[in-house]
C-alpha cells in the first residue's frame, strides 16, 4: 500500500505544510513576500514622470540665502506669496503650524491668513493622536467640520475597524483655518520591517469622517467639495468620477513612482529670486514644504530607504489624481488553500509518472513561469499578486522530486517493513542442519561474536579491529580470521546487508570528516579589522574566533560605535556578551588614549556596580583598536524595542518598570556613578517584566567621543536641560531622563518635539509639557505629578534622588497588592 501510494502523500504533505504555514500567517515568509514585491518596483521600464505636481522645496541652498529654518510666518507668506503669483491650481503647504505666541503677537499669522485669503486653495495639513476605541460622542469642530465625508453605510458609521480611529486633533491657529482651502490629517502607517507601504485616507473624529491631506490636496485639484466625496462601505472611496480602492481599514496601498525622477523639484531660493518663471506653476499642482536633510522626516519604504515625506505625500497625490492605483488580487483563505493543494495533487500525478530529468524541468519551466506572469503583470497591468506560497509549493515539490522514484521508494518501504519486524520480535523460521552444518554455524556466531562492533568513546558503534578503517578493510579482517559467509550465515533481523554497509560508510566517513575539518560548523562572525593576530583571535577567513579570553559564538546586534557579541568564558563555562567599542576613527594619538583610558576607568567603575537590576560588567580590554567590555548575557527586548512596537503597558506594569530603574539608580548614585545616558535603548526588559540598566559610564564615552570628531550625536530626546546648556550635571539629569521614559511609555510619543533639532533642544530647555491625563483621561493623576515634578527645568525642583520618585509610586503599586484577611 504505501508503495504504490506514497508519491501521492508525499505531495500531499508538502502541499498541507505550504497550506499550515499560510494560514498561519508565519512571520518570515510574510516579510519575505514583502522583500519580493518591493523588487518588483525596482524592474519597472520607463519612468512615470508626472508633469502636474511640482516640488517647491526649501532646501539647504534656500536656507542659505534666506535664513535658518524655522522661519517666521511672514516668510513663509513671501514663498507663498511668489508661488502664488503663478495661479497654480492647488496650493500644499505640507508643514505643521502649531500655536505660537510669538508668530500671533507679532502679526505674522495674520500676515500668512492673509496671503491665504486671497490665494483661496491652499491646504493645509494638521496632527492627530490616534485612539484605539470608536468613541460614542458626537461634535462638529469649527473650521474641521466643514471638511467631512459623506459615508454610503445606512446609519452613516463604518466598522471600527474601517478608519483610522482618532483620540484628539491638533489644528493649525484660527486665522490659518478659515481661509485654508482645505484641511487634512497626516499620520504614517508602518508594516513590522518599518516601511510604509500603505497610507491611511479617513480619519473617525467624534462622529465624522474627515479627509488626509493627500486626499484633501487631490480632491481640491480635481475641483471636488470634502463634502462630494463619498466612502463606499470601507472598500474605496469616489472622488468624482474617481474609484480609489482601499483595504478593510481605509488605507490605500501606494503605487510608489521611481524616487527622484518622478516629479519637477524647484528650489524656494529660484522661486523667491523670480530666476524661476512662477506662470510655469499655472494649473498645476504645488506642493511647499522643507527638505533640507537635516531638518526633513525621511521614511523606508519598497523604492528607498531615505525617501523625503513630500514625495512620499506626492506619489500619494498622483496616484489619486492619474488613477494610477497597483491593482492588489490580496489573498483568500478558502481560495489560496484550494489552489495550494490543487497544485500538490496536479504534480502528485505528473511528477512519478516522468523520469528524473523531465521532473527537474518541469518544476524549474514552472517556477519560472510564474515568476514571468507575476513581472508581466505588475508592469504591464500594474497588478500584484500574492504567489510566494505558490512559489514555496513548487520549491518543496522540485526538492522532493528525486524522491518520487519507486526503487527508492521500494526501499524505504521494506526498510520500514524491517523495522516493524524488530520490533514486534518476529521469529526467524527453523531450518534443520546436518551435524557438519550445525558446526559451521556455530563457528561462524563465535567468530561474529569476535568480530562484535565495539562502542567507542564518542557513543558511536567502532569496528572490533581499529586498523579495520573502510569497509573493504573490515571484510579482510575478517576472512583472515575463517569467519564464514556463507548461506549459513544469519543476518540481524530488520537490517539488511545494504544498509549495514551504508552505515560502516557513514561511520568512516564521519570520523574523516571530523578529524579533517574540527571547526567546520563554527559561527559566522562579521569581519574586523585586526592590526596585530599575534594572540591568534582571527579565524583563517579574518573572521574573530576571540577577544582575550572569551570565545566568540555569535553576533547579537550592532551599533554606531561596534558590535556586541555572544561569548563565553571557557574558564568557567559562563556565556557573556562582548561590547566591542572602536576607536580607530580617532586620528589625533593623544585623544585616542585619552579615550581609550576612560573607557577603561569609567568601565572598571560601573564593574563594581551589584545590583539585580544593573546589568553586571565583569571585564575590560583590547585588541589593537577594538576595546571590549565583558558583560552579563541577557535574553530579553529592549524598552524602545516593545515602545516601537505600541506595546500595550498597563498602569502597574508601567510603575513596576519605573521602581525597579529607580532603584538601580538610587544604588548607582549612592555609589557616586551617574548614568546621564537614560532612555528605552539602555533598559533591558526580561520576560518576567525584571529590568535590567545597561551602558553605565559607557554610554557617556560614546557619546563624547561621537562628538569631538564631529559625527552628530543625535536628537536628544531624554537629556536634560542642564546637560544641553553645558552645565554641571549630577544625579538628578537621570531623573529628567527618566521622566521622559515615563511619559513616552503612557502616550507612545515624547513629551518635547521639535520641527528640526534647534526647536526641540529649546522646547527641552524652556517648553512646558502636557500632562499625560489631558491627553488621555484614563490615566491615573499619580503619573501627573511625578513626570510634572520630574521634568522640572531646574533640577533643584525636581526629586533630589530616585528613592523619592519610587516612594511617589509606593502607593499606588500597593493598590494592586490583595490584602489579607484580618482573623479576629
Amino acid at each position: 500500500m504505501l508503495k504504490k501510494y506514497s508519491s501521492y502523500i508525499l505531495c500531499f504533505l508538502v502541499s498541507l505544510f505550504v497550506v499550515a504555514l499560510f494560514t498561519n500567517n508565519f512571520s518570515p515568509l510574510v516579510r519575505l513576500e514583502w522583500k519580493i514585491q518591493d523588487m518588483l518596483y525596482t524592474f519597472r521600464g520607463e519612468d512615470n514622470f508626472s508633469t502636474n505636481i511640482v516640488l517647491i522645496d526649501i532646501d539647504d541652498r534656500t536656507l542659505n540665502a534666506y535664513g535658518d529654518w524655522p522661519w517666521g510666518r511672514d516668510k513663509i507668506a513671501d514663498l507663498l506669496a511668489a508661488v502664488g503669483s503663478g495661479e497654480p491650481k492647488t496650493i500644499l503647504l505640507d508643514m505643521y503650524f502649531a500655536p505660537d505666541i510669538n508668530e500671533d503677537t507679532s502679526g505674522h499669522t495674520e500676515i500668512l491668513a492673509g496671503q491665504m485669503s486671497w490665494i483661496k486653495n491652499v491646504v493645509v495639513p494638521y496632527e492627530l493622536s490616534p485612539s484605539e476605541i470608536m468613541k460614542n460622542k458626537i461634535s462638529t469642530p469649527k473650521y474641521l467640520y466643514n471638511s467631512a465625508m459623506q459615508v454610503t453605510s445606512d446609519l452613516g458609521i463604518l466598522d471600527e475597524n474601517a478608519s483610522l480611529l482618532t483620540h484628539k486633533i491638533f489644528l493649525p491657529p484660527d486665522p490659518i483655518c478659515e481661509y485654508a482651502g482645505g484641511l487634512g490629517f497626516k499620520y504614517n502607517v508602518f508594516d513590522k520591517d518599518r516601511k510604509i507601504r500603505w497610507q491611511p485616507l479617513i480619519a473617525y473624529y467624534e462622529g465624522y469622517y474627515y479627509p488626509s491631506v493627500a486626499l484633501m490636496a487631490a480632491a481640491n485639484y480635481k475641483s471636488i467639495e470634502p463634502s462630494s466625496m463619498v466612502i463606499d462601505g470601507g472598500t474605496s472611496i469616489r472622488v468624482g468620477t474617481t474609484l480609489i480602492p482601499t483595504n478593510e481599514h481605509g488605507e490605500l496601498f501606494i503605487n510608489y513612482n521611481k524616487p527622484g525622477k518622478s516629479f519637477q523639484q524647484v528650489s524656494a531660493a529660484d522661486v523667491l529670486s523670480e530666476s524661476y518663471k512662477a506662470s510655469n506653476l499655472k494649473g498645476k499642482l504645488a506642493i511647499i514644504s522643507v527638505s533640507s536633510e537635516f531638518i526633513s522626516d525621511f521614511y523606508n519604504t519598497p523604492i528607498a530607504d531615505n525617501l523625503h515625506s513630500t514625495e512620499k505625500t506626492a506619489n500619494v497625490i498622483e496616484n489619486i489624481v492619474n488613477s494610477n492605483f497597483i491593482k492588489r488580487l490580496d489573498s483568500s483563505p478558502g481560495r489560496d488553500t484550494l489552489l495550494l493543494i490543487t497544485l500538490g495533487v496536479l504534480f502528485a500525478f505528473i511528477l512519478p509518472r516522468v523520469s528524473m530529468m523531465y521532473r527537474l524541468i518541469i518544476m524549474i519551466a514552472s517556477l519560472f513561469l510564474l515568476a514571468n506572469i507575476n513581472f508581466v503583470l505588475f508592469n504591464s497591468y500594474q497588478i500584484l499578486t500574492h504567489s510566494l506560497y505558490l512559489g514555496l509549493e513548487m520549491i518543496l515539490l522540485l526538492f522532493i522530486a528525486p524522491f518520487l522514484d519507486n526503487d527508492f521508494l521500494s526501499k524505504l518501504s521494506r526498510i520500514q517493513i524491517g523495522f516493524k519486524a524488530d520490533a514486534e520480535s518476529t521469529t526467524l523460521p527453523k531450518v534443520k542442519l546436518s551435524e557438519k552444518a550445525l558446526n559451521r554455524s556455530m563457528d561462524h556466531k563465535s567468530a561474529e561474536q569476535k568480530a562484535a562492533p565495539a562502542v567507542r568513546k564518542d557513543g558511536r558503534p567502532g569496528h572490533r579491529d581499529e586498523m579495520a578503517d573502510t569497509p573493504t578493510q573490515a571484510a579482510a579482517v575478517s576472512k583472515s580470521e575463517g569467519i564464514a559467509t556463507q548461506a549459513y550465515d544469519t543476518p540481524q533481523p530488520g537490517r539488511s546487508d545494504v544498509e549495514t554497509v551504508a552505515n560502516d560508510m557513514a561511520d568512516a566517513k564521519y570520523n574523516q570528516a571530523e578529524e579533517e575539518h574540527p571547526f567546520e560548523h563554527a559561527p559566522v562572525i562579521e569581519n574586523l579589522e585586526i592590526e596585530n593576530d599575534s594572540n591568534g583571535i582571527l579565524t583563517d577567513s579574518g573572521q574573530i574566533n576571540s577577544l582575550g579570553r572569551y570565545k566568540v559564538l555569535g553576533v547579537v546586534g550592532k551599533g554606531a560605535m561596534g558590535t556586541v557579541y555572544k561569548g563565553t568564558d571557557p574558564a568557567i563555562n559562563r556565556n557573556v556578551a562582548l561590547k566591542t567599542i572602536r576607536l580607530d576613527f580617532v586620528n589625533d594619538p593623544e585623544e585616542y588614549n585619552e579615550l581609550k583610558e576612560r573607557l577603561s576607568r569609567e568601565a572598571r567603575a560601573a564593574g563594581m556596580l551589584s545590583h539585580p537590576n544593573i546589568v553586571t560588567i565583569y571585564d575590560v580590554g583590547n585588541e589593537g583598536k577594538l576595546q571590549y567590555i565583558a558583560m552579563e548575557f541577557l535574553e530579553g527586548q529592549t524598552l524602545e524595542d516593545m515602545i516601537r512596537r505600541k506595546a500595550k503597558f498597563n498602569y502597574r506594569i508601567i510603575a513596576q518598570i519605573i521602581t525597579q530603574i529607580c532603584s538601580a539608580l538610587d544604588y548607582a548614585h549612592n555609589q557616586g556613578i551617574v548614568h546621564r545616558d537614560i532612555k528605552p535603548a539602555n533598559i533591558m526588559v526580561l520576560s518576567d517584566y525584571r529590568v535590567k540598566v545597561m551602558d553605565f559610564g559607557i554610554a557617556r564615552v560614546d557619546s563624547s567621543s561621537m562628538t569631538r570628531t564631529g559625527i552628530a550625536m543625535g536628537t536628544p530626546n531624554y537629556i536634560s536641560p542642564e546637560q544641553l546648556q553645558g552645565k554641571m550635571v549630577d544625579r538628578r539629569c537621570d531623573i529628567f531622563s527618566l521622566g521622559v521614559m515615563l511619559y513616552e511609555m503612557l502616550l507612545h510619543r515624547r513629551p518635547f518635539r521639535g520641527e528640526n533639532l534647534t526647536s526641540l533642544i529649546y522646547n527641552i530647555v524652556n517648553g512646558e509639557v502636557e500632562l499625560p491625563s489631558s491627553v488621555d483621561k484614563s490615566i491615573p493623576y499619580i503619573f501627573d505629578r511625578i513626570i510634572d515634578k520630574a521634568l522640572k527645568k531646574e533640577p533643584n525642583e525636581r526629586y533630589q534622588n530616585a528613592g523619592e520618585l519610587s516612594t511617589a509610586l509606593a502607593g499606588f503599586l500597593e493598590t494592586f497588592t490583595p490584602k489579607r484577611a484580618t482573623t479576629v
